[in-house]
């Protein structure tokens, strides 16, 4: 019975990690492109003004 539960906790934590990982690697993509779009956007306005 004690075999089990481990198996069974730990099928829980690998589907968990599963889920959780590819999210926080879209969310680092996501604010790594929102950063690199506004510094895209300051260096078009310096090039407009020059």
């Amino acid at each position: 019975m004690k075999a089990i539960k481990v198996l069974l906790i730990s099928i829980a934590a690998i589907i968990a990690a599963m889920i959780v990982i590819p999210l926080t690697i879209l969310a680092g993509l996501f604010v790594w492109l929102k950063v690199t779009e506004e510094t895209d956007d300051e260096v078009m306005e310096l090039d407009d003004a020059i």
